[in-house]
């Protein structure tokens, strides 16, 4: 069984062509992709940690912080941000 992986449209982008018929071509919502990427950073991350590589583990880490203060912000309503 083919596993598919989604990919990441470029913003302003309407529409690509896809290589694999079955999945289906559309631009990420910001709350998509900020959720792909904390989801993303948190594997690298740990993948960075066990091989013994410190700087960039705190680096992807920072952006996984950085991509989870998104999803918040974005799920979040306007009037509760204040």
């Amino acid at each position: 069984m083919k596993r598919t992986v989604p990919k990441l449209v470029p913003p302003g982008a309407t529409r690509l062509t896809c290589e694999d018929e079955e999945m289906a071509c559309r631009t990420m919502s910001p709350l998509e992709v900020a959720s792909f990427v904390e989801g993303m950073t948190a594997e690298l991350r740990a993948m960075a940690r066990e091989a013994k590589l410190g700087t960039l583990a705190y680096f992807l880490e920072m952006a996984r912080i950085e991509a989870c203060a998104e999803v918040e912000r974005l799920t979040t309503p306007s009037r509760e941000r204040h």
